[in-house]
């Protein structure tokens, strides 16, 4: 009867010979089942490095390996793996044909942990769910991940965004890589620093760095500096959704100090307008009161108005169009009393070449800054990260369209010369 139950078992997990099933237990108590795997005295061991039939040298230490369930029982592996005395390597532990080397999870067990945090909104319901710890999973992303960045390809990539994006409270950031065409993140490293910046386009494989044409950032000069550095023929375009939000900011501060002095003589016009001026749209319910605004001689709806028109300057038809645009622009808004806008006009002016660029490589950060909303939906579920490198995990294993699942063996995974 023994023998049957573990010929059983062992063709269940697809043990080929001479792998073989010593015993099978199981607690009734614990609900788990517990599977003996052996390896014959006396049978060659091939060298996990050459393949050479070696002879058996010695057993490790009994080691245990979480594999899926039966039934309602949590099932385990054990085996004391055979060492081989390789001639050329020396001594080696032997490949086991269930799990990846290292791990103490199945290769099948890995493919339905990976499938179950992939569909859980938290690590918590998946450790739940798979009756692990909450370490156990992290590790079983961080494998997931490093598994995933092995088989990547970039080949084909031309088009990039580089951001950034908070970390821990306070002055604490992560800067992170994205593919523009096949929305993606490459990489993330911790800071925003140019070394950091560097760090990012250090990640691609040179051969394809040198193939990017073209990189979406905001005007900061770490990304620029990075830029120039690491990939000094990619073609620098500021993102045009940066640029909005600075005038944005201009628009806003602009009203504050209006609302200001005009609440000083009882004037509450501008009172709870804000996201009037910020909507790209002004929604229908409140469109007669802006309109009465923008009628009004306010500084702030000049700023807005100048706000507005700059929006007309990505959708000329070539460079010298855009740079003619923005000429006359520049000009009226500099002529205007307003200090907000015209200290934004003056820093476009200064980054007008990497503005002009768009003409050529009509990119943005639009879907980076998608990638934004998804990473702050991860940090918040997380309910926050105190180490850099499980935020990097995590972000990666949700956003960067990698290969998880461990390879499913479909035939003899060892065997022996």
């Amino acid at each position: 009867m023994d023998e049957s139950v573990n010929e059983h078992y062992r063709q269940l997990l697809k043990l080929e010979a001479p792998w073989r099933v010593t015993s099978v237990e199981k607690d009734l108590v614990e609900e788990t089942v517990t599977i003996k795997v052996g390896w014959p005295e006396r049978t060659a061991v091939a060298c996990p490095q050459c393949g050479r039939a070696c002879s058996l040298y010695d057993r490790m230490p009994e080691r245990t390996w979480r594999h899926l369930s039966v039934m309602q029982y949590l099932l385990e592996l054990r085996c004391a793996v055979p060492r081989c005395e390789c001639p050329e390597h020396g001594v080696k532990t032997m490949r086991v044909p269930w799990a990846e080397p290292g791990s103490r999870f199945t290769v099948q067990f890995e493919a339905f942990a990976v499938a179950v945090i992939t569909a859980c909104r938290s690590l918590t319901q998946a450790a739940d769910l798979l009756r692990l710890h909450w370490d156990s999973v992290q590790r079983l992303i961080d494998r997931a991940v490093e598994r995933g960045l092995a088989r990547r390809s970039t080949q084909g990539l031309k088009r990039v965004g580089l951001d950034e994006k908070s970390f821990l409270r306070g002055q604490r950031y992560i800067s992170l890589m994205t593919d523009l065409k096949d929305p993606r993140v490459l990489e993330v490293v911790e800071g925003r620093d140019t070394l950091q910046a560097v760090a990012l386009w250090t990640a691609l494989p040179e051969d394809q760095r040198s193939k990017v044409e073209a990189a979406a950032m905001d005007m900061g000069a770490n990304f620029v500096a990075a830029t120039r550095l690491a990939a000094p023929k990619v073609a620098i375009v500021h993102d045009r959704f940066h640029v909005a939000k600075h005038l944005n900011d201009a628009v806003d501060q602009t009203r504050r100090q209006e609302a200001a002095r005009l609440a000083e003589k009882g004037d509450e016009s501008l009172k709870k307008t804000r996201y009037l001026w910020l909507h790209g749209t002004v929604p229908e319910q409140h469109q007669a009161t802006f309109t009465e605004l923008l009628e009004m001689n306010l500084k702030t709806s000049r700023a807005w108005l100048y706000k507005e028109q700059m929006v007309e300057f990505w959708t000329q038809p070539d460079a010298a169009r855009g740079e003619h645009f923005f000429t006359q622009w520049y000009r009226t808004v500099m002529r205007s009393r307003l200090p907000k806008v015209k200290a934004v006009a003056r820093t476009l002016k200064a980054h007008l070449v990497n503005l002009l660029t768009y003409f050529q490589h009509p990119i943005s950060n639009a879907l980076t800054e998608g990638f934004n909303s998804k990473i702050q939906a991860i940090k918040a579920d997380a309910r926050g990260f105190r180490r850099f490198q499980n935020y990097r995990a995590r972000i990666l294993f949700f956003c960067g369209k990698l290969d998880l699942a461990p390879q499913l063996p479909s035939a003899p995974t060892h065997s022996v010369p």
